[in-house]
């Protein structure tokens, strides 16, 4: 699928900080107390990074994170067993077992990521809702908006919120009598992972109630993630066209497609 993107390309630090970061402070250590602090010290990180993936697997049920939970922690009985074989190269104790499965799921995990699924797809969503619109014009205004009706039962909806969920599409917040959609850029998901944010006030939202009806709410902050000043009306009802389609296709079971709509726009899955 050949499209004019519309959304401003995020930024590259967003995805490599961690092990830009990690490699900074390894090496700072190495020099600073030699090897085996520095050993240790990068296994403590890898565990404790291991958090981040379990709380997304429990959070989505996104099964994909699971090989990133198994990868850091052989990342880190690498790290910590390796110490000891430095010193004494007859103490290599798992070391042979422990690197040939953490190789082997470094590589589960790029084949996770390569196909996108590892990736929070707010920014897809995004230029899906941008691809029909044309006008322009500065009209944004800080009010959520009503963008139409989609005929939906409860089960129907608990499904539907199962799939975006664990797709991570968007992150769900089920309230009483409707469930609102937050748009979830990669990098800002961790809030929500940890349950520090417990409001969508400020986030760009969709929310369908169990009558059927469709609101949308845009920040000005994601607004201006795209290159252009859409149309900021046409916009909110684009957004709410594609979460409309996306839950009638959920309904009769195509999920199958909206994943393929999203990855034929084939945006950078590392970025």
């Amino acid at each position: 699928m050949f499209f004019e993107r519309k959304t401003k390309t995020q930024n590259i630090l967003k995805s490599i900080w961690f092990p830009f970061l990690t490699l900074v402070i390894f090496l700072s250590i190495f020099n600073l107390f030699g090897p085996a602090p520095a050993f240790y010290t990068l296994g403590g990180i890898y565990f404790l990074a291991a958090i981040i993936p379990i709380a997304t697997v429990l959070k989505t049920r996104n099964s994909s994170y699971l090989a990133v939970v198994l990868f850091q922690i052989f990342v880190g009985l690498v790290c910590i067993s390796a110490p000891p074989a430095i010193e004494n190269k007859n103490e290599i104790g798992l070391i042979p077992i422990f690197i040939p499965i953490m190789y082997g799921l470094l590589m589960v995990v790029a084949y996770q990521a390569f196909n996108r699924r590892l990736r929070w797809r707010g920014e897809e969503v995004f230029e899906l809702a941008a691809l029909p619109v044309e006008d322009i014009g500065n009209s944004f205004t800080a009010r959520p908006r009503p963008a139409g009706q989609v005929p939906v039962s409860k089960t129907e909806m608990i499904r539907f919120v199962d799939f975006i969920s664990r797709n991570l599409i968007a992150f769900p917040f089920k309230e009483e009598n409707r469930v609102v959609f937050v748009l979830t850029l990669p990098g800002n998901d961790l809030p929500y992972m940890f349950g520090i944010k417990k409001e969508y006030i400020e986030d760009t939202w969709v929310a369908v109630d169990y009558d059927g009806n469709i609101t949308v709410n845009i920040t000005e902050k994601d607004y201006l993630l795209f290159k252009m000043d859409l149309d900021f009306d046409q916009l909110c009802q684009s957004l709410g066209d594609v979460f409309r389609e996306f839950l009638e296709l959920s309904k009769t079971g195509q999920e199958s497609q909206i994943i393929d709509r999203m990855n034929s726009l084939r945006l950078n899955p590392f970025a």
